[in-house]
């Protein structure tokens, strides 16, 4: 399966390579871009970064863990820079292997909060994602219906793993499995049965959600000339998912070909959709030397 993915992914960076090198003409919009455009955008990127920085410290302060700052902005440089540059969200487990090596974190500690970040940034979007896709209403079509199938899957997944109260197994305590289970479900509800923090980290991941939709709407209207807000929340719910599903740096590929499948939803055409690309991730590059500069402090503090 990993295989195909790869596969699939090289098929669709090359398509765009191709593309380009026969449609040059694309690369031109980069000439619509000036200095206040720029300068917005990566404000709103350094906003996003701290916003992050802010969920996993309240997440962390969760487990009576208090980290300051600049170490929470460092988590999330690491994080960034690692699922940009690096496959299988690389970021992620980065910062894993740091609350592990220095704060000496367990795996059910780890394992929950890396998962929780998954949940509730799926439970948000598919909520939103699924309130545009039923205003947008399109033609009916194949792509609609498993669109509308998917973010009801994830919808109730997400709510009922945020939400409901999970059973005890104390009859399988000996078994180093449940055991290991037991202990990520103590982890788990240390945070969904905390309701005040359940509120913060929900809230700073909506912040987060229309920071990105701003992004995206900022896009949306230098490259199309367009300002459908519907559209433009169900391309940033679809964007932010797919992201999540990055086995490749950037999620390249992966989330091209998802945003590809959506397109008759989104009315785009493959120039729209490959521009939007081009934009989103030479945007990432430029903001990455803010997360990296940040790396480079903490290593001389630290050394």
């Amino acid at each position: 399966m990993k295989r195909l993915i790869n596969i699939f992914s090289l098929f669709l960076v090359g398509y765009v390579v191709f593309f380009l090198y026969t449609n040059p003409e694309e690369l031109y919009i980069l000439q619509d871009l000036n200095i206040s455009i720029i300068t917005f955008i990566m404000l709103i990127k350094l906003a996003t970064l701290i916003v992050n920085s802010l969920f996993n410290k309240e997440l962390l302060r969760g487990f009576d863990l208090k980290i300051t700052i600049f170490e929470s902005i460092y988590l999330s440089s690491i994080t960034f820079i690692g699922n940009l540059y690096l496959p299988f969200r690389s970021g992620g487990n980065f910062r894993m292997i740091y609350l592990n090596r220095k704060y000496k974190f367990k795996s059910p500690e780890l394992v929950s909060i890396y998962i929780y970040f998954f949940v509730v940034t799926i439970f948000l979007n598919s909520t939103i994602g699924l309130a545009a896709l039923f205003t947008l209403k399109p033609k009916d079509g194949f792509d609609y219906y498993i669109s509308l199938v998917t973010f009801l899957i994830f919808l109730n997944l997400s709510y009922l793993m945020l939400f409901r109260k999970f059973k005890n197994y104390e009859s399988f305590q000996s078994v180093a499995l449940f055991h290991w289970y037991k202990n990520i479900k103590m982890n788990w509800m240390r945070i969904t049965r905390n309701s005040n923090l359940q509120i913060k980290l929900i809230s700073f991941t909506f912040i987060n959600y229309l920071l990105f939709g701003i992004e995206a709407l900022i896009i949306f209207s230098v490259l199309l000339n367009s300002i459908d807000l519907v559209s433009v929340f169900y391309y940033n719910s679809v964007s932010v998912l797919s992201s999540l599903a990055s086995i490749t740096p950037a999620s390249l590929g992966i989330k091209d070909g998802i945003i590809i499948f959506s397109s008759n939803i989104l009315n785009l055409n493959i120039s729209d959709i490959i521009s939007l690309m081009i934009f989103e991730r030479a945007f990432s590059i430029l903001f990455s030397f803010i997360p990296g500069f940040v790396l480079l402090i903490n290593k001389k503090i630290t050394s």
